[in-house]
């Protein structure tokens, strides 16, 4: 918690620690542990910051006469060879030594600088959702990297990064998110993560069908409205009667029905016809009607160089 949110303060020559969330439940935590084990008990109180809107923060005070004593018990706070006090900017390998205080660690890095913009939408509102990302802020790099490797311990494949100077472990894989959630155990919150997927799921499946289906539908009407315009051209110039018995009824059954898929036509057909004999029989007189266009315009041509 001290290494995810906390602050460090030195007067009259003492360290003294304030831990700022924004989680009021935090400070019954560290209190207990401060009191059972060091004989002294932390200060609460509101702090806000201005940031064009208000956030009401908590502030928890360690006492100074023993937060050295703590830093050093936390592995913050190190002897050097020569006696002299050090800052460790990583995780101490004491501090994480077994695994249940590795999974503690881990507890308290999520409470204290954990992140994320996984938004449970209502989905009434029809407003654009967002994707998954979850990240844990540091004021160190070696923190950061030390607390990638101790998510490795757990399967757990994180990256890191650093924004506006300050490094960051984070993740954006819906399941990596829940793995996480679930080793900190929010129960709750990796239900509703869940409930989020499945229905970001089915209303991807459902808008994939409804774009295939929209698609298709602009490809029967693109070619409808090609076929149409080569039957009335050939009818406009040669007469559909200049066609054989075949091409002539596809152009009269089509005429009739200018807004019907190539399933329909054939079923109006007298005799039994595939699908795919209507697409060669449409194709030919999409290539009457070409070549009937090629010799007209030829014509027009030949007509103005005479005159």
């Amino acid at each position: 918690v001290i290494k995810g949110a906390g602050q460090l303060s030195l007067c009259a020559g003492k360290h003294t620690i304030s831990i700022h969330t924004d989680t009021p439940e935090l400070f019954d935590v560290i209190n207990h542990i401060v009191k059972q084990y060091y004989g002294e008990e932390c200060t609460l109180c509101l702090a806000e910051e201005n940031l064009g809107f208000k956030i009401i923060k908590y502030k928890i005070t360690i006492p100074s006469t023993v937060s050295e004593r703590i830093m050093f018990d936390c592995g913050i706070l190190e002897l050097d060879e020569n006696n002299n006090m050090t800052f460790n900017n990583g995780i101490s390998p004491f501090v994480i030594q077994d695994e249940c205080c590795k999974l503690s660690y881990i507890k308290g890095t999520f409470v204290s600088c954990a992140t994320s913009n996984i938004v449970i939408k209502n989905y009434d509102n029809g407003k654009s959702n967002s994707g998954y990302h979850l990240e844990f802020v540091f004021n160190f790099e070696q923190t950061a990297s030390d607390f990638c490797k101790l998510l490795e311990h757990f399967d757990i494949h994180a990256k890191t990064t650093v924004r506006k100077n300050n490094p960051l472990v984070y993740v954006k894989e819906y399941q990596v998110i829940c793995d996480i959630l679930a080793l900190v155990g929010a129960n709750k919150a990796v239900l509703e993560l869940q409930n989020e997927a499945a229905i970001r799921d089915l209303r991807n499946n459902v808008n994939r069908q409804t774009n295939c289906l929209n698609a298709n539908l602009n490809k029967m009407v693109q070619a409808s409205v090609k076929q149409l315009n080569a039957i009335n051209y050939i009818k406009d110039t040669v007469g559909l009667e200049s066609l054989d018995e075949g091409l002539q009824e596809l152009c009269l059954i089509r005429l009739a029905n200018p807004d019907e898929p190539l399933d329909k036509l054939r079923m109006l057909y007298f005799e039994p016809i595939s699908k795919s004999g209507i697409n060669h029989r449409f194709s030919k007189i999409l290539k009457i009607a070409e070549e009937l266009k090629e010799k007209n315009e030829a014509n027009e041509n030949n007509n103005k160089d005479k005159e």
